[in-house]
């Protein structure tokens, strides 16, 4: 049988793309795929700022209308990137085994990460980050940048940039190991929904999507929903300041959550746990909105 895959055409999309393949040809010997490189708004608009005006789906959208038109049979996607709402005909039809969910702050020179250096200059476009770390350092200088990993990495000292804020699983799946590197502990920097998951997308009912399921974790799988539940009860889009983080224990799920204001100023999180991952992602999001509604 053959297949085409959408993906986008940075460093990172091509790596996870690949990656997903491999492992489809693993299961399915027979099995060849055709890459297709797609261009988002994302890589059309690289210079314009993650804010209330970015589009919804702005890193997908594209993908995701060649995958309807039948132009592509299946997509990889960062799940983080996709909308909370999912496009009509679509379907994730696998959610692979997630890598590191952390966030690495990558630096120009080894620092304290509990006493950075006043007016430390921190690249990141992420309000989530940006939250959490003027919650750390309140003299902290916030720089928005874009770029893929090589590209804001580069930017450190360059663009007089005392350090960039990444995801570890890009950095790990690009092989790229910096000098000057700290892991920053999820518990008070909780990552982003479905940081380090990764989203196999194809239309429902298809050929594809039964090749496909072979991939599917239900460990990743069952995290991912909790956190995107979360995500979708609060409303929230990329632009919002919120972190999650579900972690599966037998039957049980256990997520952790953070919001913040808009202004970065106030911070509400907890911890839900049951055995239904919608469930716990909407109470979590409620009592979050809640406590946060009260100190307004």
């Amino acid at each position: 049988m053959h297949l085409r895959v959408g993906t986008r055409g940075s460093d990172l999309a091509l790596w996870q793309s690949r990656w997903v393949v491999e492992q489809l040809r693993i299961a399915h010997p027979s099995l060849s795929v055709e890459e297709i490189v797609i261009k988002t708004h994302g890589d059309i608009a690289a210079d314009q700022r993650i804010d209330a005006d970015w589009p919804v789906g702005g890193f997908v959208g594209a993908i995701e209308e060649a995958l309807v038109a039948g132009r592509i049979d299946f997509a990889v996607h960062s799940y983080k990137d996709l909308p909370t709402q999912t496009t009509p005909g679509l379907t994730i039809a696998a959610v692979p085994s997630r890598e590191l969910v952390n966030d690495v702050l990558v630096t120009h020179a080894t620092v304290d990460l509990g006493h950075l250096p006043r007016g430390f200059r921190l690249g990141t476009s992420s309000q989530r980050r940006a939250a959490q770390f003027s919650r750390l350092c309140r003299d902290i200088q916030i720089v928005p940048i874009r770029g893929n990993v090589p590209t804001r990495i580069a930017k450190i000292g360059r663009d007089n940039l005392d350090g960039v804020v990444l995801a570890a699983a890009g950095l790990k799946r690009l092989g790229i190991d910096p000098p000057h590197r700290i892991d920053l502990p999820t518990d008070r920097f909780v990552p982003s929904p479905a940081q380090g998951a990764l989203a196999v997308q194809t239309r429902v009912n298809c050929a594809a999507a039964e090749l496909i399921k072979v991939l599917d974790d239900d460990k990743a799988r069952r995290a991912v929903d909790a956190e995107r539940s979360f995500l979708q009860a609060i409303g929230a889009g990329c632009h919002t300041p919120v972190g999650a983080l579900a972690t599966i224990h037998g039957a049980k799920i256990s997520m952790h959550g953070q919001l913040f204001s808009d202004d970065h100023r106030r911070v509400a999180e907890g911890v839900e746990a049951g055995e239904d991952s919608e469930t716990v992602g909407r109470r979590l999001a409620l009592r979050l909105i809640g406590e946060l509604k009260k100190h307004t």
